[in-house]
């Protein structure tokens, strides 16, 4: 496939992603044309690691909430906001 099919190819796909979809691919697209420079993850590369203790508490949160996710038990952001009603930003 040319490249101008290419193109073509991607313009029709971008009109069938869903519209909660569209920041996602426009982040992605911005990545691929900057170079996959992004200021803001650059600026978190460089900040000093958090350094404040982790409570007991906090730390059964984070081991109950790694086991949900290794079990799969997991939803989209976009999908647990719109069963909260609630506004997705993107």
């Amino acid at each position: 496939m040319d490249a101008l099919a290419v193109r073509e190819e991607a313009r029709r796909l971008l009109e069938l992603v869903p519209e909660e979809d569209l920041s996602t691919v426009s982040r992605m697209l911005r990545g691929l044309v900057t170079g996959g420079y992004d200021p803001i993850l650059a600026s978190l590369d460089m900040a000093p690691e958090d350094d404040e203790p982790v409570s007991p508490e906090e730390s059964e949160q984070m081991r109950r909430g790694m086991e949900t996710a290794a079990r799969g038990e997991v939803i989209a952001n976009a999908d647990f906001w719109r069963k909260h009603d609630r506004a997705v930003d993107g």
